[in-house]
C-alpha cells in the first residue's frame, strides 16, 4: 500500500534553495504533497559560484516530484525583500505552514577565530543569525493568526571547536529554545536541525579537508526535516539535535535501522550513551 504523503497540503518556505541541501529539502517536502516556496538569491547562474539557482530547483520540483513550487529571488538579509516574499507567498496560497531556515554563510577555508577578516564575521552574523531572524518574524503573523505553525533553523555540525560558524549557529540554537518557549502558547513550534556528519552536496566536496570517507549521505537529513516539518507545539518544539537523534525519537525502529545501516557507523554511535561507546 502506498504511503499518503506526509506534508499534505502544507506551504513550506526553504531559504537558501538554490542548491545543496536547501534544493533537496525543498524537493523532499514537495515530493512529501507541501507547496514549496523556493527561496535564494541566485536568479541565473554564476559561473564563479555553485551551480543553482532558485528557478532551477523549481523547475525540479515540478518535473521530478509533479509538486507546486513559487520560486522568490530574495536576499533574507534584506528585511523589506523578506516581507516581499512573504506577502507574495500570502498571496498566491494564503497560508505559511512550514519555515525552513537554511540560507547560510560559511567563511572560507583555513580562516580562524583571531585571523577572520571583520567583513566576514560579519556577513555570518548578518545571513546566519540577523537574516533568519527577519524571516521568522514575517512568517509569524500569518503562523500566529492561524494559531499553527512549524520553524525550522538550520544548525551547523558541533559545538565543539568554537570556530567564529560556530559562534553564530550557536546563536540560533539559543534563539530557537526561546522562540519555542514564547510561541508555544500561539501554536508554533520552534526546532534546530543539525546535519549530524559532512553531508554530499557540491559544497561541502570544495572542502579539501573532507575525506570521502568523512561523507554522510543526504537521506537520514531529509527524513528528519520531513520528520520536523510534521510537529506541533504540543508534540515536538525546542529541540536541538542531529538527523540522527530526530530519527530515533521522531520514527520507528525499522526506519532507525534502515538509516543505521546506509550511514557511517560514527551515526549509530552517537546515539549510544557516552560509556558505551
Amino acid at each position: 500500500m502506498q504511503r499518503a504523503p506526509r506534508l499534505a497540503g502544507k506551504v513550506a518556505i526553504v531559504t537558501g534553495a538554490s542548491r545543496g541541501l536547501g534544493q533537496h529539502c525543498a524537493m523532499m517536502y514537495a515530493a512529501e504533497g507541501a507547496k514549496v516556496v523556493v527561496v535564494g538569491r541566485n536568479a541565473k547562474e554564476n559561473p564563479m559560484r555553485l551551480p543553482g539557482t532558485v528557478f532551477q530547483t523549481a523547475e525540479a520540483i515540478e518535473e521530478f516530484t509533479g509538486g507546486q513550487a513559487l520560486a522568490i529571488v530574495c536576499d533574507v538579509t534584506d528585511e523589506a525583500a523578506v516581507e516581499s516574499m512573504v506577502d507574495q507567498v500570502l498571496d498566491r496560497w494564503g497560508r505559511i505552514d512550514v519555515l525552513l531556515n537554511n540560507a547560510a554563510y560559511v567563511m572560507p577555508e583555513g580562516e580562524g577565530v583571531a585571523g577572520i577578516p571583520l567583513r566576514l564575521f560579519d556577513q555570518m552574523l548578518q545571513v546566519n543569525v540577523l537574516a533568519a531572524f527577519h524571516v521568522i518574524r514575517a512568517v509569524l503573523p500569518a503562523m500566529q493568526a492561524k494559531r499553527f505553525g512549524n520553524i525550522i533553523n538550520v544548525s551547523g555540525r558541533s559545538r565543539t571547536r568554537g570556530s567564529p560558524l560556530e559562534a553564530t549557529k550557536a546563536a540560533m540554537e539559543t534563539l530557537t529554545i526561546g522562540l519555542a518557549d514564547e510561541l508555544k502558547v500561539d501554536g508554533v513550534a520552534v526546532n534546530s536541525l543539525r546535519p549530524f556528519g559532512f553531508v554530499d552536496t557540491p559544497g561541502v566536496l570544495l572542502n579539501s579537508e573532507v575525506k570521502p570517507s568523512d561523507l554522510t549521505p543526504a537521506y537520514s537529513y531529509l527524513d528528519a526535516a520531513v520528520l520536523l516539518a510534521m510537529q506541533t507545539a504540543d508534540t515536538y518544539t525546542g529541540n536541538v539535535k542531529t538527523d540522527a537523534e530526530i530519527i530515533r525519537e521522531l520514527s520507528d525502529a525499522a526506519t532507525l535501522q534502515r538509516y543505521a545501516e546506509i550511514n557511517p557507523p560514527a551515526w549509530s554511535a552517537s546515539l549510544q550513551p557516552a560509556g558505551a561507546r
